[in-house]
């Protein structure tokens, strides 16, 4: 699939699945600390007032960049004073924390008020759930609240307001968490739709049609003329009753350190039975299950007993007895004995394990995270075989080459797709087209369930963003990674193996 602003950040693709749930009562991935009230920042702000603003290293346009700012985002600036260059007849200005912005008519140092009110109104927020996120049955994707006669004259194709046609079979895992249950009308209706305002000045009515299937990210839900309304993340209007949101997983990994260490156990596919220690040396059904989609923290040790071997963990039932598991039953994650080749002493790195459905990411020699993650659907790769046709995870040690919070991706490039994915939120391209990301509209973490990229839960993908190299700086949308430029600093390596 083909990121939404294309560049050196080629997106990732994605495929379906079904839900699951969350372990209980292990740590996850920590909440960010509680902030202070942050200080007034006064500093002068560019705002991207175009598709993209691209942040250059030297004040020259070339082919690589640092990063680049959104549509309605702004960047701080380090210097007023504008610095002459090259490709860019209006010079450039200096942006925190580095790099050069051209000044050209996609950027503004004085956004119009309503501009701004638009800008605020759409951005996303931090956190696993920058937006909020819906299935589309079909729907105009409208520039201003239509009145009842424009509904009837560009809605009467998508079929009865409130019903659902089921997805194609290829398509079909991509329900797997959209309910059927009417989006509430919870915020005000914006200012700058008042009186039959237009988003956009440069657009009819309707911008495009969403098809069936695809999938919007939305800020705000409120009523109008006895209708709820979505403002999406891209600046258009949506009918409510023409979606399915999703239900947000909870489903998270785990930090390692003191309290959780590897080896650990998850329990993949299905609930797995529970075993209990007895004199002797042997095991006995303990009753209960270890819960889909969990996991225990191993003690090393193992027992035989009717010719199968039992997995001593580290919990204990109401009696005190030690609880084991069935090794068929448990998919074992153990610290890596070495680092992997082009991975240096303290580097952060990933490992993805494909036909484990594990993710463990280290500083260094030090395993710190731990969960499930969905390969691709395709299985394992075959060397010399196309794995985007494949739908398969390539092997091989990569590095992170660009991070974006939120890609809109598509098998297609241009406005005229037939379908797309919208703001896939914490996204690291290794080896694009293919990231590690969110998926917010499934949970088969474990399972083969992509079209080659590498699926976590929101949850853990924006600890995951948070915690990778490069960092992206504040005001910025995306950063650039290995393979482009080297003053970002660090990145950190994704290792797939089979």
């Amino acid at each position: 699939m083909q990121a939404a602003h294309g560049g050196q950040a080629a997106a990732g693709r994605v495929s379906d699945g079904q839900a699951g749930h969350a372990s209980k009562g292990h740590e996850g991935p920590a909440a960010a600390p509680t902030k202070e009230a942050a200080p007034i920042d006064d500093r002068p702000r560019l705002t991207s007032q175009g598709y993209v603003t691209w942040i250059w290293p030297e004040p020259a346009r070339g082919e690589k960049y640092l990063g680049y700012v959104r549509n309605g985002g702004s960047v701080a600036l380090r210097s007023t004073e504008k610095v002459r260059g090259t490709g860019c007849p209006g010079g450039y200005l200096a942006v925190e924390p580095r790099g050069y912005v051209c000044v050209d008519r996609t950027v503004t140092l004085a956004p119009a008020p309503r501009s701004v009110e638009i800008a605020e109104a759409t951005r996303g927020k931090e956190g696993a759930f920058p937006y909020r996120y819906a299935l589309s049955n079909g729907a105009p994707m409208y520039n201003r609240l239509p009145t009842r006669a424009e509904q009837a004259r560009f809605e009467t194709k998508f079929g009865k307001a409130g019903s659902f046609r089921p997805l194609p079979k290829t398509l079909s895992g991509h329900e797997a968490l959209a309910v059927v249950e009417a989006i509430p009308a919870v915020d005000a209706l914006p200012e700058f739709l008042r009186g039959g305002q237009g988003l956009s000045d440069r657009m009819g009515l309707v911008r495009q049609d969403m098809p069936l299937g695809s999938m919007v990210s939305f800020t705000r839900s409120f009523e109008a003329e006895g209708r709820t309304w979505l403002l999406s993340a891209d600046n258009t209007l949506m009918p409510a009753d023409r979606v399915r949101p999703f239900r947000p997983s909870t489903f998270q990994g785990t930090r390692l350190g003191a309290e959780v260490k590897l080896p650990l156990a998850w329990v993949r596919k299905q609930a797995r039975p529970r075993y209990r220690g007895v004199a002797g040396g042997g095991v006995e059904v303990a009753g209960g299950e270890f819960a889909l989609r969990s996991f225990v923290q191993l003690t090393g040790e193992q027992v035989e007993h009717g010719g199968r071997v039992f997995l001593e963990t580290r919990e204990r039932d109401a009696g005190g007895a030690t609880l084991y598991m069935a090794e068929e039953d448990a998919t074992v994650v153990e610290a890596a004995k070495k680092l992997p080749g082009g991975v240096a002493e303290g580097q952060k790195w990933i490992h993805v394990r494909v036909t484990l459905g594990t993710l463990t990411a280290y500083e260094g020699r030090t395993p710190v995270f731990a969960t499930l993650m969905s390969p691709g659907a395709g299985g394992v790769s075959v060397p010399g075989r196309d794995p985007v046709k494949d739908s398969t995870t390539p092997r091989g040690t990569f590095y992170v080459t660009f991070k974006d919070r939120a890609a809109t991706m598509s098998p297609e490039k241009g406005e005229n797709r037939s379908f797309w994915i919208a703001d896939v939120p914490h996204t690291q391209y290794f080896n694009p087209p293919f990231a590690l990301h969110a998926a917010y509209w499934h949970e088969r973490f474990g399972e083969p369930t992509s079209a080659g990229c590498v699926n976590v839960s929101p949850i853990d993908a924006a600890y995951l963003f948070g915690w990778s190299d490069p960092q992206v700086p504040e005001g910025w949308q995306g950063a650039t990674g290995a393979g482009a430029t080297k003053e970002n600093g660090a990145t950190t390596a994704v290792v797939v193996h089979r």
